[in-house]
């Protein structure tokens, strides 16, 4: 049986500024979780019937009794959260960013053995012209990776600084350790490299246990889950405006990013401009999630800049329903279905999340 719980008081809790933008963002309206005691009845009202962003924080976030990684473990329902990461101490990474202890990395011990399990990445690339030796990381180590990612990018385009391709697991693992082995966070060469969008339901059936779906997504609509997904990236990682088909529940299992949310209207005349000042007349790929054209080249630019850049702001209406958070570990946020929404990672270690679109 679901636990239930009196009507909690939804909190607009203060946003961190992680910009000098004079524009005022709403943040978006939160309520104290954790995910798992959160009522479906109270869920549909706040959220899903009115079709309204809600983010449900993790709770009080302290570590837990007996956690000998040092992982400051969210209060969540996903074991993945607490299995699959680990924190490498840093004297160089931010208040801000969440990361006064260290910055996360992969848990090389719990994920080695699914090392082989084939997943989707992408890779961003430097201009042939801007990139160099990375004199922080272990030498060996970075070596094997580029040998690695040139292997995986042999058929791109010697212009494209995008990439796709599949590759085992093992391959973030080692980029993983690069950010492990650098005094720095996150060492200044190190790959934008980032599994994905890769299905749940192709992972193996432990790591699938990992990621149970959560009660909301089974209970608050139809039961029907459209899709489910894994990400997870090297900083920094980039999503830039678009918007989804489907309700979306999006819970971070480690590092922290910042979101910012349009309602449909709205997020609608800022992708129009945009693909009207890049000279697109069709407008683009309408919106939909990482196709090719908005990860590189001028549109990748140009959404950056609408969503994130001062200039970008001018001239929009102040009182608009533009809403803006910060996601940490355990944390879970709901994004109305034709809502347009952009994501950047915070800090230096690597980023985790999962999501289910359901209906």
């Amino acid at each position: 049986m679901l636990s239930l719980r009196a009507p909690a008081v939804v909190n607009k809790l203060p946003i961190r500024r992680l910009h000098s933008s004079q524009h005022a963002f709403q943040p978006v309206p939160t309520i104290t979780g954790p995910l798992n005691t959160f009522s479906v009845d109270e869920f549909r009202a706040r959220a899903f019937t009115p079709e309204r962003p809600l983010l449900i924080t993790a709770g009080d976030g302290k570590p837990r009794p007996g956690n000998e990684k040092g992982v400051k473990a969210p209060t969540c329902a996903i074991p993945a959260a607490e299995k699959w990461f680990t924190r490498k101490a840093s004297s160089t990474t931010s208040e801000d960013a969440g990361e006064e202890d260290g910055f996360v990395i992969l848990s090389q011990e719990y994920l080695a053995p699914f090392s082989s399990t084939i997943l989707p990445y992408e890779l961003i690339t430097p201009h042939p012209s801007k990139s160099g030796p990375d004199t922080n990381a272990n030498a060996d180590t970075m070596s094997e990776l580029s040998t690695l990612l040139k292997h995986y990018t042999q058929y791109s385009s010697p212009s494209s600084t995008f990439h796709t391709f599949s590759a085992p697991l093992s391959l973030f693992l080692l980029a993983s350790k690069c950010l492990a082995s650098s005094p720095s966070s996150p060492p200044p060469q190190t790959p934008q490299l980032y599994i994905a969008q890769a299905q749940l339901l192709s992972l193996p059936s432990p790591l699938q246990h990992d990621l149970p779906t959560p009660h909301l997504v089974s209970h608050a609509g139809k039961g029907d889950i459209y899709d489910s997904n894994l990400w997870l990236g090297l900083p920094p990682t980039y999503t830039p405006l678009h918007k989804d088909p489907n309700p979306n529940l999006f819970v971070q299992l480690a590092g922290r990013k910042q979101v910012r949310m349009f309602e449909p209207r709205v997020g609608g005349g800022i992708y129009r401009s945009v693909q009207g000042r890049i000279g697109r007349g069709g407008f683009g790929g309408g919106g939909q999630m990482r196709g090719s054209e908005m990860m590189e080249g001028p549109e990748r630019g140009a959404l950056w800049e609408a969503v994130w850049g001062d200039d970008g702001m001018e001239g929009r209406d102040g009182g608009a329903e533009e809403f803006e958070a910060l996601v940490g570990p355990g944390d879970a946020l709901f994004i109305p279905k034709g809502w347009w929404h952009s994501f950047r990672s915070v800090g230096g270690g690597v980023t985790g999340s999962v999501n289910w679109w359901f209906r």
